[in-house]
């Protein structure tokens, strides 16, 4: 009976072993894809009216990451990358409330890498 327990106890800390095992190589072979370069946003045109069409466009976030757009502190929309790190968001109207210099942050956030970047689009009258 002794031995039939120890037989299971070393099996049971074999198995615990392997697992242990098998989970470490998942974890070191699991990694997030960074990006090479600062990352970068732009926004086109960089200044007009109210209602002007515009495209933010990104490089050097982390491929096939989401990469969240802010005017202010407000989220403004959200693009996904592609495999270099790059976006080209589709035409979106500036509208809104915002500051009393109508200069605008446009920020762009890494939803993975958290790498973060900016620039400015400006109202004009």
């Amino acid at each position: 009976m002794q031995s039939a327990i120890l037989r299971f106890a070393r099996r049971l800390f074999i198995v615990a072993g392997l697992m242990t095992a098998v989970s470490l190589l998942g974890l070191s072979a699991h990694h997030v894809a960074h990006a090479s370069g600062t990352p970068a946003v732009q926004i086109t045109p960089s200044s007009g009216k109210w209602g002007t069409l515009t495209v933010v466009t990104g490089q050097n976030f982390a491929p096939g990451e989401q990469v969240a757009i802010y005017k202010e502190t407000r989220p403004f929309f959200a693009w996904e990358t592609n495999a270099s790190g790059s976006f080209v968001g589709k035409p979106e109207a500036f509208t809104g409330p915002g500051p009393l210099s109508n200069v605008f942050t446009i920020t762009a956030i890494g939803r993975t890498s958290g790498l973060k970047a900016t620039t400015t689009f400006t109202v004009t009258n």
